[in-house]
């Protein structure tokens, strides 16, 4: 199988040689000494496969949306020739693949700038803007998550658009719920999201989010941070991430009051996918300093969405969690500020029945369940208040 060599860049810096097969699959890479604090922070502490895991982590989930049919129509084995074709450019930090014997510069093909193609949320779109179906790369082949999702161009503007697992529209409802509960906790710190219509879709509505990165702050996951620092076997990943933050010279109060802020709000909204590639941190582009707690986002993992409705308040209280612990009581016992999220400033039940009354396809039973759990979920905060 033949190979092609590149450079891994971060944007006009070359950092890494690397070789890929002709499947995308990286072989071998060797790291310019002076590079090091320029690498990816995931996975440093596995030095031989490092930038391996890395690379192959950063390709497109195979199970993700239409991802297997859109590859299999280009005649694309893996997600890793996607990526590989794509330069290995992303939305969310500035690292790319140059290869090794073509002369391209970070402002010929970053996409924060350059127009990009393949909205592969709608694909095939025969009504696609013809400007942007000759771009030549596309950030679609980095885009994590299992939920059918595009980058797309409005305006000028970059935007997240994102469908739902089912013909159900609860995980888009769910990100304007989310919204509507910041925007009413005067949390600024959030991504807002809005209900769109998705082409050709069963369920009624997708959802769309403007980019929260730019061409000077990047993202930064907390498996990221986790990672980038060997464990003591002693301490949690969350007491690990906290002393990663403070090695990094964050505010530690800040970070706590942030992630404190996320999981009462995962709580009010049974949040079950707070995982740790979606809580995340923003870097500067140039100092390389993480700065804060990124913007609250992809919360449409919760109030039940694609999972059986609890019937009774035993079944509310065994909910799963990801990220930080296996379950909800066990997420509160991280908490440090119990008075984080404003119980008083929530929006009303009726206001969840009318978000959720917008999906035609929702029967009217679920909708008043889930408006019943919400109101009993805040009641339980309370409590719980108390008794801490």
């Amino acid at each position: 199988m033949s190979s092609k060599d590149f450079i891994l860049m971060r944007k006009d810096e070359g950092i890494a040689v690397c070789k890929l097969n002709e499947n995308g699959h990286m072989i071998k890479f060797s790291i310019k000494d002076d590079a090091i604090e320029l690498l990816p922070l995931e996975d440093r502490n596995n030095r031989q496969e490092w930038l391996k895991l890395w690379w192959k982590d950063r390709a497109v989930p195979i199970k993700q949306g239409r991802i297997a049919k859109f590859l299999s129509a280009k005649g694309i084995m893996l997600p890793e020739e996607y990526l590989m074709n794509n330069l290995g450019l992303s939305l969310t930090d500035y690292y790319w693949i140059r290869p090794m014997d073509v002369d391209l510069k970070w402002k010929d093909v970053n996409l924060f700038d350059n127009k990009f193609t393949e909205n592969v949320l709608i694909w095939p779109d025969e009504d696609e803007d013809e400007e942007n179906r000759e771009a030549q790369y596309s950030p679609n082949s980095s885009l994590q998550g299992q939920l059918e999702k595009t980058w797309t161009i409005i305006d000028g503007e970059r935007y997240l658009i994102k469908g739902n697992h089912s013909n159900l529209s609860t995980e888009s409802i769910n990100e304007v719920v989310a919204t509507a509960i910041n925007e009413e906790q005067d949390h600024t710190n959030h991504v807002k999201y809005s209900l769109v219509h998705i082409n050709g879709k069963e369920y009624d509505y997708g959802c769309s989010s403007r980019l929260m990165t730019s061409q000077n702050k990047e993202l930064v996951s907390a498996y990221a941070l986790i990672s980038s620092r060997k464990k003591s076997n002693d301490i949690s990943n969350f007491q690990h991430l906290l002393n990663v933050c403070e090695d990094y010279g964050m505010n530690i109060g800040e970070v706590r009051e942030d992630l404190d802020y996320q999981i009462l709000l995962d709580f009010v909204m049974s949040g079950y996918d707070r995982h740790l590639n979606n809580i995340a941190f923003l870097r500067n582009a140039d100092t390389l300093r993480i700065e804060r707690v990124a913007p609250v986002y992809d919360c449409g993992g919760a109030m039940y969405a694609g999972m059986r409705i609890p019937q009774d308040n035993k079944e509310l209280i065994g909910l799963k969690t990801n990220g930080f612990a296996a379950n909800e009581q066990k997420m509160l016992k991280l908490v440090n500020n119990p008075w984080a999220l404003d119980t008083g400033k929530l929006p009303s039940t009726t206001f969840i029945k009318e978000m959720y009354s917008k999906d035609s396809q929702m029967n009217d039973r679920d909708i008043d369940r889930l408006a019943s759990i919400y109101a009993k979920k805040i009641d339980m905060l309370e409590k719980w208040r108390k008794s801490v």
